[in-house]
């Protein structure tokens, strides 16, 4: 695997975090839509497929490199940072398998929970004070 430094990973994962929450802002703007009689049900089934997708490929990217560059962000906390990037996985897990639904409402609750749980990445994981190169 590429070895990334620190700032080097956070640009990344913010680029892909961004890309994330504009698949999201589509998702709602298709289930408006669908609610209003104006959409159909597979065009909103196939952007959240799409949203599916891209949140593996990214949990996928992000769960490879966020252990090794928090350790080179903080050599000394290898067990706190193991503590913390297991439980990161499983609320991936949660989320994921939270993206397998069937009402406008629950896509709705999922996106919330999944752009709560991408703020507070940035905020505790993905951010200057914590992610800066050596």
């Amino acid at each position: 695997m590429l070895h990334l430094t620190p700032s080097r990973a956070l640009s990344e994962l913010k680029a892909q975090h961004e890309e994330l929450r504009r698949m999201m802002d589509r998702c709602e703007e298709l289930a408006d839509e669908l609610d209003a009689g104006g959409a159909s049900a597979q065009q909103l089934a196939h952007e959240v497929a799409r949203l599916r997708v891209a949140f593996d490929a990214h949990n996928t990217y992000e769960e490879q490199i966020l252990r090794p560059v928090l350790l080179d962000a903080d050599a000394h906390a290898g067990v706190r940072i193991d503590r913390m990037v297991e439980d990161h996985i499983g609320e991936h897990r949660t989320m994921r398998s939270r993206l397998d639904l069937r009402e406008t409402s629950e896509l709705r609750d999922v996106v919330e929970t999944l752009r709560a749980h991408l703020d507070a990445e940035e905020r505790y994981l993905l951010s200057t004070r914590v992610l800066r190169d050596g």
